[in-house]
């Protein structure tokens, strides 16, 4: 080992300008993917109004979205293999921008479900692909910075609300305002791709090279693969709990998207007030996610959801005793700082899972959050005909109840961590997580003299053992 080089030096050979830029192109990515749809949504009313459409049709036509992306989104992870996650995420976008595109010019209930179709099948694709190269870039990094990605989603979200409200008041024709949006993504997704900004090789590369680094380590014995201690039926069974997780951590997400709205109205709000909801929920959802990372690796993976989980409960349960306008504010409020950087977190233990191709477990636990997603809102739908509003809470706050009851199948480690943890050296205990992937945790005082959790000095550790 060269234990003789300086902290500076080996934080520069970790974040090498190569690297700094795929961290880039993943945020372009994930900043079009949001800003891309939240475009079209201003415009909805304008577009049910041209095609003389009742509330039943509309309707038929936005569940296109989620048909298409149940329909498609398991293809993501044969598309990875073949193209690699950067060419599918960055040529995805492209694809959501002509959907769009041919949705906001559509002359025909048809013809706008046929756009959405393509939008949701895709969309589903490029959110696993965009994922995938978001962790390999996360591997080589060293750190949790998954979630900083989801908060360009999030950023792109609002930045494309506010656009298309902006188009729709200023009077700019429909087929105009899509046309310069599509532009927009072209240039934000493509671009980073064509300059060569994304990692290069194949998906599995990082994990090549994370096994090859496990096995050079003379002095703990390499972890076995999950695939060859786990039968197929245990892991069958986590995946399917990371993919109830991450479909529980989207409830309040709907709860606020589908039905904030209706609900403040109901409670009293003024018409220009009852999108107040989904503004507190994603507006605190944005500044979890932007902290998010660094608190993944003080905590781990495990607590985040935990207490995440907790916060959903607390806001939902809030919103559901005082039932007011303020109410449902605060319990929405602090809903999304539970939920903020849930997504992430399954993502990353999705994609963790050893023994499958690349972007496998995604897709799996992608599609059945999806599944969850559409068999609900009608589900919610038809108690709140029955029964009221408060239903919806309900719903949000059963999100906060599952993400309590089902975090142990997560890794007891931190995302970021994943390799710093095979490769601290002496000091060390092992153990197996309850989903049978064997962990590492140092001990309470390591060879540095740090304590427990010191992940700068793990980072170090772990750099300079990369350049022996």
């Amino acid at each position: 080992m060269r234990p003789d080089i300086p902290l500076s030096n080996r934080l520069h050979l970790r974040r090498d300008p190569e690297l700094i830029r795929a961290r880039v192109a993943v945020y372009l990515v994930f900043l079009a993917n949001g800003l891309g749809f939240a475009n079209l949504v201003p415009r909805f009313p304008q577009i049910v109004a041209r095609l003389d459409l009742s509330k039943a049709a509309f309707g038929q036509a936005v569940a296109a979205v989620s048909v298409g992306a149940l329909v498609a989104g398991l293809a993501a992870s044969w598309l990875i293999s073949r193209l690699t996650s950067a060419r599918v995420a960055s040529l995805g976008v492209l694809v959501i921008a002509l959907g769009l595109l041919g949705a906001g010019m559509a002359r025909s209930w048809i013809a706008l479900a046929a756009c959405l179709l393509v939008v949701g099948g895709t969309d589903a694709i490029v959110d696993v692909a965009q994922n995938a190269h978001g962790l390999r870039v996360q591997r080589r990094w060293g750190a949790s910075i998954v979630t900083s990605f989801h908060a360009a989603w999030s950023l792109g979200t609002v930045l494309g609300a506010t656009m298309g409200q902006a188009m729709a008041g200023a009077g700019v024709a429909l087929g105009t305002h899509m046309t310069v949006t599509a532009v927009v993504l072209v240039v934000v997704s493509v671009g980073p791709l064509l300059l060569g900004w994304f990692l290069p090789g194949h998906d599995s590369s990082e994990r090549a090279i994370s096994q090859h680094r496990t096995s050079d380590q003379p002095h703990e014995a390499s972890p076995a693969p999950a695939s060859s201690t786990r039968s197929l039926p245990l892991t069958v069974m986590v995946l399917s709990i990371v993919g109830l997780l991450c479909a529980a951590s989207m409830f309040p997400e709907d709860v606020a998207m589908n039905w904030s709205s209706l609900l403040l109205s109901d409670q009293g709000a003024a018409p220009g007030r009852v999108g107040l909801g989904l503004v507190a929920l994603q507006g605190t959802m944005i500044m979890g996610r932007l902290v998010g990372d660094r608190i993944i690796d003080a905590v781990g993976q495990r607590a985040v959801i935990a207490w995440g989980g907790a916060l959903v409960t607390l806001g939902m349960g809030i919103a559901l005793l005082l039932s007011s306008v303020p109410g449902t504010l605060v319990g929405m409020a602090i809903s999304g700082v539970g939920c903020a950087v849930a997504v992430p977190v399954t993502y990353s233990a999705a994609d963790d899972v050893e023994g499958f191709p690349p972007g496998l477990g995604l897709t799996i636990v992608s599609w059945l959050a999806r599944l969850t997603g559409l068999l609900a809102p009608p589900v919610v739908g038809r108690l709140a005909d029955g029964h009221g509003l408060w239903v919806a809470l309900a719903y949000g706050l059963l999100g906060g109840l599952i993400m309590v009851t089902c975090w142990p199948v997560l890794h007891r480690r931190s995302a970021g961590d994943e390799e710093a943890g095979r490769t601290r050296g002496s000091g060390q205990s092992h153990e197996t997580s309850s989903s049978g992937v064997p962990v590492t945790r140092p001990d309470d005082t390591d060879h540095n003299g740090g304590g427990r959790g010191d992940h700068g000095k793990s980072d170090v550790h772990r750099e300079t053992q990369e350049q022996c």
